[in-house]
């Protein structure tokens, strides 16, 4: 058998989600050029194809659905307006640019996860409706994505996308041919196996083993630490080297996304049979010193391109890397004898170099520009796709509205479990509005579920995988100032853009919607109706049925101050039917997420007085860009009337221990009203022999706060003219002690009761015996 001779294309930390992805055209064009200079070439990135920002965001917005599916044709030689649903989203500008370059295979990296496993599901996975071509929504990865060390089955999004099985790279891929196998199609893999030129390569994928505390991984996992632990992972990877070996394969290549280089190397020499490994993460720049380097970063070279190491055996293994950004196109040919083994003298630096992605550098392989992005070539289908991102981040993202000083908290796992500074200062911007149009609102409820990103970056601060939650950053393109929220901003996070309604609500329908917030959630869940909300706070207790699961709520102005006690130890108090307007989104008025606002509407509509913002009439304000009456237009008008540059809005995350709004208490304890508000509606009943007023409990509620005791209100009772009337034909003690039993207990007291309690009022005075009949057990069991 001869010699075989392969050509790797390569990169990794694309992270193409801010002015980075600028570099791409130039990057497919040189990729376009050099895979046809070899007889066998591979594509392969090491992760981190995807980076939240506003080039990934802008690919969600509904202005580049023609550009995404006429791109996506191309690339299927389908004809225009074949894939007339092909849908817009988060990163799929990214991923058709990986498309275009005939990826085979990419790594898990962290990047990959920091929107959520959700959103990772809807960028890979498919979205096939209906088994024609009016169905296909999105084809998802045509290529797998892999890695070896992470464990999936914990997670809904990504666990049916995962295939334990090492199958062959065509596999992965989802087919127009055959809709119900391409929506089947896995694309997720610890590794799988490519065959080019007649030669089956295998390749393996693995992943930083510090990934649950640098990103959002949901109910992934990896495998065995949370730490950096390079003889573990050998273990792990070497499972899966044995098993290609064991079916003849003795080209192996592994990409990994750990971090830091030195690790890489330390891994190489753990392993037995890798022959190439692939870093990524750390951002290492490879290359010679008569390189041409990028422009503009200042970089130096890690080492030469590429890195000659040994495994556990002592084979040659070769230990390649760029730097990100869409910067640098790796390009490493070698060959391999007819064992499978790296021919080291076969690499030089003529055809195993890096080649910056630029302009010029595409322009001198193909001979000129034109050459280089002809019409209908991989570069011109590139350029035309950034340019219409371009073109939308700039105009969207320099359109700003007020500041923010810290990380808005919008990932699904957060504001679809707990309070959430994001769903505060949201659900606080439609109440605001809503009062523009009516100022009796009161409270503003809206789902978790809407709110789809974070408006914030995380930000790497060292090599160990640290990172910091940061405000926005600047884009000085679009004249954006770091901490600014622009246009761009609210539409990736309420991407939706619900109308908002007023509704008028019982104070018992208003519990029966917060019930409903919290009806699905418990640990291990992510339901969409969880809510954020403003102008009331509650907690609640997920161990106990749906339906019942409040233990507190209390309507609050402005400041956090009750204004109307709703719910006392799971019961609803006060007038059930007494009024209180709500804000909402359309969405849900019309019953979206099961909440029940269509039902009540349905019973009396009139009574419920539903205002449809968006028909209101409202003034178009100073915000512009979205329509009056929309969930994006409040956002945009609130943060210009209360967070200017002035005033930065400031209210960092909290966690759930530390929540107020929306009070977990399998996390913390009740903090929702004062202490002994139960037992003031305790005395209501036994003094006045009536349930507490709204205003009355509030007041008592508020002077609670401020230190007085239970033996204070009750001699306030004691004072009060409707006291002074109810008990006035009380003469003598036994008849007052009896008018106590019948109001509290609702019975007669008995004589020895009566001879007891007076004797008491004597020794101790009325309070103490008021207090001790109104928090006896008996009272308090009649009261639950």
């Amino acid at each position: 058998m001869s010699n075989y001779t392969l050509q790797i294309l390569h990169a990794s930390d694309m992270e193409g989600g801010g002015g980075d992805l600028r570099n791409a055209p130039a990057f497919v064009s040189i990729v376009d050029y050099l895979e046809d200079q070899a007889a066998n070439s591979l594509f392969l990135s090491s992760g981190d194809l995807i980076l939240p920002g506003p080039f990934m965001s802008a690919a969600g917005d509904r202005g580049l659905r023609d550009a995404i599916q006429q791109a996506n044709e191309t690339l299927l030689g389908l004809a225009p307006g074949t894939l007339s649903n092909l849908r817009e989203g988060a990163g799929r500008i990214d991923l058709t640019l990986a498309h275009l370059l005939e990826t085979d295979a990419i790594t898990l990296g962290n990047h990959e996860f920091d929107q959520g496993t959700n959103a990772l599901a809807g960028l890979i996975g498919t979205d096939i409706r209906s088994d024609d071509l009016d169905g296909v929504r999105w084809l998802g990865a045509q290529f797998p994505y892999l890695s070896a060390n992470l464990d999936l089955s914990g997670d809904d999004n990504l666990s049916g996308l995962f295939s334990g099985v090492i199958m062959r790279q065509e596999a992965f891929a989802s087919s127009i041919d055959d809709l119900d196998a391409a929506a089947a199609a896995p694309k997720i893999a610890p590794a799988t196996i490519i065959e080019e030129g007649g030669e089956r390569i295998g390749v393996i994928g693995a992943t930083t083993q510090i990934l649950e505390s640098i990103t959002s991984t949901g109910g992934v996992q990896v495998e065995g630490t949370d730490r950096n632990d390079m003889a573990l992972l050998a273990q792990q990877l070497q499972v899966y080297i044995d098993q290609l070996r064991d079916q003849g394969i003795n080209k192996i290549i592994l990409m990994s996304h750990l971090q830091q280089i030195a690790l890489e190397k330390e891994l190489a020499g753990l392993l037995d049979g890798v022959d190439i490994i692939m870093a990524g993460g750390s951002n290492a720049l490879l290359a010679d010193a008569d390189e041409t380097l990028f422009p503009g970063t200042g970089q130096q070279p890690y080492e030469a391109y590429p890195i000659l190491t040994k495994d556990a055996s002592g084979k040659d293994v070769v230990l390649i890397n760029t730097d990100g950004g869409w910067r640098y196109v790796g390009q490493l040919n070698v060959e391999f004898d007819a064992e499978g083994n790296i021919i080291a003298d076969s690499i030089n630096d003529a055809t195993s170099t890096i080649h910056a992605a630029t302009d010029a550098v595409a322009a001198n392989l193909w001979g000129s520009m034109d050459a280089a992005y002809a019409e209908g070539s991989k570069g011109d289908i590139a350029q035309d796709l950034v340019d219409a991102v371009d073109s939308l981040v700039t105009s969207k993202d320099g359109i700003t509205y007020g500041r923010t000083d810290v990380y808005l908290q919008g990932e699904r796992a957060f504001v679809r479990t707990e309070e959430t500074n994001l769903g505060n200062l949201t659900a606080d911007a439609n109440l605001w509005y809503a009062r523009q149009a009516d100022e009796g609102v009161m409270v503003s409820i809206k789902n978790g579920g809407g709110i789809r990103e974070p408006i914030g970056t995380t930000f790497a601060t060292g090599a160990d995988g640290d990172y910091e939650l940061r405000p926005p950053q600047g884009n000085p393109d679009a004249g954006k100032a770091a901490g600014e929220i622009s246009q761009l901003d609210i539409e990736s996070s309420l991407r939706f853009n619900n109308d908002l309604s007023i509704l008028t609500l019982t104070r018992a329908q208003l519990l029966a919607v917060i019930e409903h917030a919290v009806a699905a959630s418990n640990e291990n869940s992510t339901p969409g109706q969880f809510a954020q909300v403003a102008g009331i706070h509650y907690s609640f207790d997920w161990n106990r049925a749906p339906g019942d699961r409040i233990q507190s709520a209390a309507i609050v102005d402005d400041n956090g101050q009750v204004v109307d006690i709703l719910v006392v130890n799971g019961a609803l108090v006060g007038d059930y039917a007494a009024p209180v307007k709500v804000v909402t989104l359309g969405f849900m008025a019309d019953g979206g997420d099961g909440y029940p606002f269509g039902e009540f509407l349905s019973l009396d509509a009139a009574a419920i007085a539903r205002i449809d913002l968006m028909e209101a009439n409202l003034d178009e304000g100073t915000a512009t860009a979205a329509a009056a009456g929309t969930e994006q237009d409040a956002l945009a008008e609130y943060m210009q009337h209360a967070f200017d540059a002035q005033q930065a809005f400031a209210q960092p995350d909290t966690d759930k221990s530390e929540d107020q709004r929306i009070q977990n208490l399998a996390f913390k304890s009740d903090e929702v009203l004062a202490d002994n508000i139960d037992a003031v509606i305790r005395l209501y009943d036994t003094l006045f022999d009536r349930d507490a007023d709204t205003e009355g409990l509030a007041y008592w509620h508020a002077q609670l706060q401020q230190g007085i005791g239970l033996n204070d209100v009750t001699s306030a009772f004691l004072a009060s003219d409707e006291y002074q009337q109810l008990f006035a034909a009380d003469t003598d003690t036994h008849t007052w002690i009896d008018t106590l039993y019948q109001h509290a207990l609702g019975r007669r007291a008995e004589t020895a009761a009566l001879e007891y309690w007076s004797s008491r009022v004597d020794e101790n005075g009325a309070v103490d015996v008021i207090t001790a009949i109104s928090e006896s057990r008996e009272h308090i069991d009649l009261l639950l």
